[in-house]
């Protein structure tokens, strides 16, 4: 609990009224139900609901009307996303879990776990890994040997993580994803009845402030190691293969299919459904259109869109072209048929042109 001080303190706000009020929760305004609930409404839709609202206090933008007259506190930030950011983090509490570590928990004897850290039940670690400090492991997670997780993770259930994986303070790993499987990494071999598999021998190594959404995949590199750095954002059903580099705060949203050796410049963006082939480079800041397929490399700074893709200006100017298409073959249908006309009209009764 929190007062309305306290929480205009915290995104740095203008606040107007009582700032003594308690605060429980924050919600839409249209679900606030008792004096405690602090109403978001900085849109002009969730500030409609205010009127009929039965919150005492709101954050509201500096764009918008008055508000009711039964609206006791107001705090009015400055930059509206930057604090619904702080906001929904002064009140997320994380996922329900209990402190210490669950009799279940199977731990080798050689794994280090550093004060504060929550291990859930039926929870397996292995040889000399190592958990840093505060790093919450909720039940079902698997984790192998030669791991080490830095402070304040949450490792979400269902995760599994394998061995010689390098994982930075901060990360957060949502359900069921794998961080570690083996790189799909096979050589056709002339006269031979099945290809051969290169091994995945090397390492995976994520940094500090790394969200991997649920159920994405990293593959494990061949020799080396496949990298993603500080600050990246990773969505849902994302595959990341072996020997991938992925730079710093690159946000990367769902069914994104990343193959083997591409190179990820910082603060890249990746559409949904975007699909790259292998070794391709993306270059920084670049940005690449949902649904987008990446056969080349896509310079720094750029936005390419469609399948193949390519600067987003000639996509757009090829569809544009495409869409005409059913036109222009009907004026030259007809052309053609005045051109047939016209000669024939120009034959003379043995056929030939006069």
């Amino acid at each position: 609990m929190m007062l309305v001080r306290e929480v205009a303190e915290a995104l740095s706000a203008r606040l107007v009224g009582d700032g003594s009020l308690h605060i429980e929760r924050i919600v839409h305004p249209a679900d606030a139900d008792k004096p405690s609930d602090l109403a978001i409404a900085m849109s002009a839709e969730s500030f409609a609901a205010l009127a009929t609202s039965q919150a005492v206090a709101a954050v509201v933008s500096a764009k918008l009307p008055a508000v009711p007259a039964h609206v006791k506190s107001v705090i009015i930030p400055e930059h509206e996303r930057a604090a619904l950011a702080r906001l929904t983090a002064l009140f997320d509490g994380g996922p329900a879990h209990a402190a210490g570590i669950d009799k279940s928990a199977i731990i080798a004897p050689d794994a280090e776990i550093a004060a504060g850290v929550s291990i859930g039940p039926f929870v397996v670690i292995g040889p000399r890994t190592r958990i840093g400090a505060g790093t919450v492991v909720l039940p079902h997670v698997t984790i192998g040997a030669d791991v080490t997780i830095g402070e304040r993770g949450l490792i979400y259930s269902g995760v599994r993580i394998g061995d010689r994986v390098v994982i930075g303070a901060r990360a957060i790993i949502h359900y069921n994803a794998v961080i570690g499987s083996d790189g799909f990494s096979f050589l056709p071999i002339p006269n031979a009845p099945v290809p051969a598999r290169v091994h995945s021998l090397g390492r995976i190594e994520i940094g500090d402030d790394v969200e991997i959404g649920a159920a994405s995949t990293v593959a494990r590199a061949t020799l080396e190691s496949t990298l993603i750095a500080d600050g990246t954002k990773i969505d849902n059903h994302v595959h990341i293969a072996h020997n991938v580099k992925i730079g710093r705060s690159c946000l990367i949203c769902g069914m994104v299919g990343i193959s083997g050796s591409v190179t990820i410049g910082d603060g890249v963006v990746l559409g949904g459904g975007v699909g790259i082939a292998d070794h391709v480079t993306i270059g920084a800041q670049a940005k690449v259109a949902a649904g987008s397929g990446v056969g080349t490399d896509v310079a720094p700074g750029t936005t390419v869109s469609g399948y193949p893709a390519l600067p987003h200006d000639k996509s757009i100017e090829m569809l544009l072209y495409a869409r005409r298409q059913k036109t222009l073959h009907e004026r030259v249908g007809k052309l053609q048929t005045k051109v047939e006309a016209l000669e024939r009209s120009q034959r003379d009764e043995k056929g030939a042109l006069r």
